[in-house]
């Protein structure tokens, strides 16, 4: 190639890249990231209660009749007051042997215990009270938990988020006001909606005597937060 076109091809070259280097940093847009959140709050709608059946006596026959009358009489309480057979349903089931403690006797078995662990799903949180009154009525001996939560989360989800970037426009609005500029479009958005913790409550046993009041249970209210982080594209 003659060598003074390749002198001239190659200031071209020299004048022509920093241009192109400019056209792309013009090219850019100012971006500017902000971070947004929403909460929601909403009252249970439905509880799940979990409770035990603890028999012992001194026959294996004993302590499982005894502990078989006891559930089947909580089941019939339970459809009584309305809670269905799905329900209603048996986490765990164990059978034991007890043995003496006696230094001497250690392999001896002195008697039986049947525990019996169950279930319950109750639909009205205004039978919450009821259902813990009939349980211990009627044989449980143990209240393991009792969780309240919501069966339809997704309106209160989108609730969270519409609140979060409503935040995070607010906040991106105000920046970009008080730098003379505004927002022209949004370059990229990333989410995270946390989950209904169902609510956990501890309960004492008390007395079943014949002037033993209802339990009260107050269900209160549970949270969701959703976070989002917006990158909002600004006015040159």
């Amino acid at each position: 190639m003659n060598k003074k076109i390749l002198s001239a091809l190659l200031v071209c070259v020299s004048l022509f890249a920093p241009m192109t280097t400019c056209a792309a940093a013009e090219a850019t847009p100012p971006i500017l990231s902000v971070s947004g959140s929403g909460r929601v709050q909403s009252a249970p709608d439905q509880a799940a209660i979990t409770l035990g059946v603890v028999t012992r006596a001194e026959t294996a026959g004993e302590a499982q009749q005894e502990n078989t009358a006891k559930a089947t009489a909580i089941r019939s309480a339970l459809t009584a007051l309305g809670i269905e057979e799905r329900d209603i349903k048996t986490e765990d089931y164990s059978f034991r042997p007890e043995y003496s403690r006696e230094r001497n006797e250690r392999n001896t078995i002195v008697g039986y215990t049947a525990s019996n662990t169950i279930r319950v799903r109750v639909r009205d949180v205004a039978l919450v009270g009821d259902v813990v009154d009939a349980v211990l009525a009627n044989g449980a001996n143990t209240i393991h938990s009792l969780d309240f939560s919501i069966r339809d989360t997704d309106a209160l989800r989108k609730k969270a988020l519409e609140s979060a970037v409503k935040d995070a426009r607010s906040k991106a609005d105000t920046i970009a006001s008080a730098l003379g500029k505004s927002i022209v479009g949004v370059h990229h958005v990333t989410e995270n909606t946390g989950m209904f913790q169902p609510r956990q409550s501890n309960m004492m046993m008390k007395s079943m005597d014949a002037s033993a009041e209802s339990t009260p249970i107050d269900a209160g209210t549970l949270s969701l937060t959703a976070d989002v982080h917006i990158e909002f594209i600004l006015s040159r």
